[in-house]
């Protein structure tokens, strides 16, 4: 697998989805910090992306990424997401991942989220909740 980066709010489920991408056991724990999981995908705190002066953190650390991953959870109502957001990241592949759909409330919530990654620059997006195999799996695909 390449080397990912996820980027996402808080709690928007980028170290369950880091879990589960490395076949770890999931339990919740809150990042504070840049985490390395496995060793290959790098977790980064909501908070880099809700607030911009830590918008360097992010770009510093994506250097060392293939592959970036956009997560936004599909019952999330507000964009986290500045449109060409790919832009700051030196022309590395963004993929958007929307999580959390085995929570969501109907489909026109997704096609809301697949809107707000597509705008932030993703090539591609992929849905994904939690045990759902074929989502995960279409990622890999991705990410490889």
């Amino acid at each position: 697998m390449r080397r990912v980066m996820m980027i996402g709010k808080t709690g928007c489920g980028k170290t369950t989805l880091s879990q589960r991408l490395a076949g770890q056991v999931l339990r919740y724990q809150k990042t504070q910090t840049i985490q390395v999981v496995g060793s290959d995908i790098v977790d980064t705190p909501g908070e880099y992306l809700e607030q911009r002066q830590f918008y360097k953190a992010l770009i510093v650390t994506a250097i060392g990424a293939d592959v970036i991953l956009l997560l936004h959870a599909a019952g999330e109502e507000q964009n986290g997401f500045s449109p060409g957001m790919n832009t700051l990241f030196g022309g590395k592949p963004l993929i958007g991942v929307i999580t959390k759909t085995d929570l969501c409330c109907g489909r026109e919530r997704l096609e809301a989220a697949r809107e707000v990654l597509m705008e932030a620059g993703a090539s591609a997006v992929v849905e994904t909740g939690l045990g759902d195999e074929a989502g995960l799996e279409a990622l890999r695909r991705l990410i490889d």
